[in-house]
Formats: C-alpha cells, sequence, structure tokens
C-alpha cells in the first residue's frame, strides 16, 4: 500500500492558528503519512525565530496561552521542532518572504523555501489538503 500524503496550508499566525496545522501535521506523520505545510502570509511568521515565541491568542481566547501551559502543551517553537524531528515538511512560500522582506535566515532552521506551484503540485497528488 502507497504512502499517504497530506497537504496543509497555513496562512495565519495567532496562536490557535499555528497549534491547529502543527498537531494535524505531527499527529499525520505518526501515521505514516507524507505531510508537508506550506506557510503563506501571515502563516508565514509561525516560522519566524523571533516572531513565533510570541504568537497573540484569537479574540476570546485571550487566556489560550495559560490554558495550554496548564495543560503542558508544547510550545509553537517546540511544536515545530517536533513536526521537523518527525519529519514534516515545513515549506516558507517564497513570494509571502520577498512581500514581508524576509530572509532564509530569519526562520527557523531546516525549512524549505519554495514557490507556490511546487506546493500545488504535491497538494494535487495529495489524498488530503486541509487549509488553516
Amino acid at each position: 500500500m502507497a504512502q499517504k500524503r497530506m497537504a496543509i496550508i497555513a496562512s495565519k499566525a495567532t496562536l490557535d492558528m499555528a497549534y491547529a496545522p502543527l498537531v494535524i501535521a505531527a499527529t499525520a506523520q505518526t501515521l505514516d503519512t507524507d505531510v508537508r505545510v506550506f506557510f503563506a502570509f501571515g502563516g508565514l511568521n509561525i516560522l519566524h525565530k523571533e516572531y513565533n515565541k510570541r504568537l497573540s491568542p484569537p479574540q476570546g481566547m485571550e487566556n489560550l496561552p495559560e490554558l495550554a501551559k496548564n495543560v503542558k502543551w508544547a510550545t509553537i517553537p517546540e511544536m515545530l521542532q517536533m513536526c521537523k524531528d518527525a519529519g514534516v515538511k515545513l515549506i516558507a512560500c517564497s513570494a509571502t518572504m520577498q512581500m514581508l522582506g524576509y530572509k532564509k535566515e530569519d526562520l527557523i532552521d531546516g525549512v524549505e523555501v519554495a514557490d507556490a506551484d511546487k506546493f500545488v503540485e504535491f497538494s494535487l497528488s495529495a489524498d488530503s489538503t486541509i487549509f488553516v
């Protein structure tokens, strides 16, 4: 049986919108799935070395950082490392990087930079595609 493939697009960088694609990606990877997460627009900030340490909680859930800490959830930088360690491919959108003025060294280590067409090619053959 061929390995399943999952494409995830992360487009926002509030704390809840950062946890969602990372939790899904890490979980799917443990189920022997080839997972690739494409970070574009606001989602690119999840990969930023400094910005990802201070993501804002969503309106109405201002206590999310405290709740996550109380149940011993990993931080976003820790979740990114868990995903990388599990083999999830983290892909930064090159066009968004250009638009925001980010350089590869602004991002965490181990991130691939690619144009949208490379990710679309993968997602067209994926078993599931998730947009967050």
